[in-house]
């Protein structure tokens, strides 16, 4: 058994696409999958950009808001997941230290409903 962290202290700070208090730690990296902790600091974002592949936002602590391409920021909290599909323009911004892990893979299986 091995027992890894992903606090914030443990992971990198990001700033592309102009983003603010992001922090990112990789858990998986693979062919077929990426999976990474996310930590939105409050009052901050991770600046619009264009998802390569799908992508699955899974919230596990805090709450913000998201965008979809020229759509409406919509609100996101613990317990909710976005899905964005590949080509999508998208944005998150933190209302609350957000933590959320990111499952990216080309046609990601996603079994869940809105």
């Amino acid at each position: 058994m091995e027992i890894f962290s992903f606090e914030v202290a443990s992971g990198r700070a990001i700033s592309a696409y102009g983003s603010v208090g992001l922090v990112a730690q990789k858990l998986v990296r693979g062919d077929a999958v990426d999976v990474t902790v996310l930590h939105v600091a409050a009052g901050g974002h991770i600046g619009r950009h264009v998802a390569p592949v799908d992508q699955l936002f899974v919230v596990t602590a805090g709450r913000g808001e998201v965008q979809a391409g020229d759509g409406d920021w919509e609100p996101v909290a613990a317990g909710r997941a976005v899905f964005w599909a590949a080509g999508t323009e998208h944005g998150t911004r933190a209302d609350e230290d957000i933590t959320a892990i990111v499952i990216e893979m080309e046609e990601l299986p996603v079994v869940l409903k809105a």
